[in-house]
C-alpha cells in the first residue's frame, strides 16, 4: 500500500495564521512549508508549538512584490518534481492563499503531470474552486437553463396546437346530438383517467399525486384550453421542476 504524503505551502503573507486553521489535527504524513518575508504580520507561536504529528518547515524569502508568490510557485515546481513524480509515495499538494493567481499554475500542474494539487484558504478549510472549475459549473448552469427555456416553448407550441384541435373538434361534433355528446364525453374522461393511472403508477408517483392529476384532468376534460388549465394546475400545486416531470409523464394522454 502507497503511502500518501501531503504538503501543504503556505502563503503566510496573504493569508497569515488563519491559514494555519485546523493544522493541529495533523498526522505524520503531513509536511508544512511556510513562506514568509520581514514584511509578514508576526507568527503565531501557538502554531509552532502545536502542528499536530506534522512536520514544519520555514522559508524566509527576500522583500519585495510577489516575493512569497514568486518563491512559492517556484519550489511548488520544485516540490513536484521531486517528490511527486516517479516515487513508490503518492503525493497530493495543497496551496494555502487566497490569491487567485496560483490557479492558472495548478491546472497547469494538473494537465501536464496528473499531480493532485488544489488550493485553500486554510489547512481545514473545503477546497477552493479553480476559474476553470467555475467557468464549467457556469457552462452547466447556462445549458439547465437553455434546457428549461425550451421545455416551457414546447409546452407553449403544444398548447397552442391543442387549442387549435379543441376548436376544430368542436366544430366537427356541432352536428351530434347534444346527450349523446355527453356521454361520449364522459366516456372519454373516464377513459384518460384510467390511462394516466396506470401511466403515473409506472412513474412511481405517490397517490396523492395520482389522485390530483386525476381530479384536475376531469375538472379540466370539457375546457377547449384543458392542456394549459392542467399544465399550470401541476406546475401551481406541485412547482416548476416537479410540476413539469409529473406533466411530461402524462401529456401525450390528455
Amino acid at each position: 500500500m502507497k503511502i500518501i504524503k501531503t504538503y501543504y505551502l503556505i502563503d503566510y503573507e496573504n493569508v497569515g495564521s488563519e491559514g494555519f486553521k485546523g493544522c493541529e489535527k495533523l498526522r505524520e504524513t503531513d509536511i508544512i512549508h511556510l513562506f514568509y518575508t520581514d514584511n509578514s504580520r508576526k507568527i503565531d507561536l501557538d502554531i509552532i508549538n502545536d502542528h499536530g504529528e506534522s512536520k514544519l518547515i520555514t522559508h524566509k524569502v527576500p522583500t519585495g512584490n510577489q516575493s512569497a508568490d514568486m518563491h512559492l510557485g517556484s519550489y511548488l515546481g520544485y516540490l513536484i518534481g521531486k517528490e511527486c513524480t516517479g516515487q513508490d509515495e503518492e503525493c497530493k499538494i495543497v496551496v494555502i492563499s487566497k490569491d487567485t493567481g496560483f490557479d492558472h499554475i495548478i491546472e497547469f500542474w494538473k494537465a501536464e503531470e496528473n499531480v493532485k494539487i488544489s488550493r485553500n484558504e486554510k489547512i481545514s478549510g473545503k477546497q477552493v474552486q479553480t476559474r476553470k472549475q467555475v467557468k464549467k459549473q457556469t457552462s452547466k448552469e447556462k445549458d439547465r437553463q437553455l434546457a428549461e427555456q425550451t421545455d416551457q416553448k414546447t409546452e407553449k407550441q403544444l398548447n397552442e396546437q391543442s387549442e387549435k384541435q379543441s376548436v376544430k373538434q368542436s366544430e366537427n361534433q356541432n352536428t351530434k346530438k347534444p346527450k349523446q355528446k355527453i356521454i361520449d364525453m364522459k366516456a372519454g374522461t373516464k377513459k384518460l383517467q384510467q390511462e394516466l393511472v396506470l401511466v403515473l403508477d409506472k412513474a412511481g408517483m405517490p397517490k396523492e399525486v395520482v389522485n390530483y392529476v386525476s381530479t384536475t384532468v376531469e375538472k379540466n376534460a370539457e375546457d377547449k384550453n384543458r392542456k394549459q388549465q392542467i399544465y399550470r394546475s401541476i406546475i401551481s400545486k406541485y412547482g416548476q421542476t416537479k410540476g413539469l416531470n409529473i406533466y411530461n409523464h402524462i401529456k401525450k394522454k390528455i
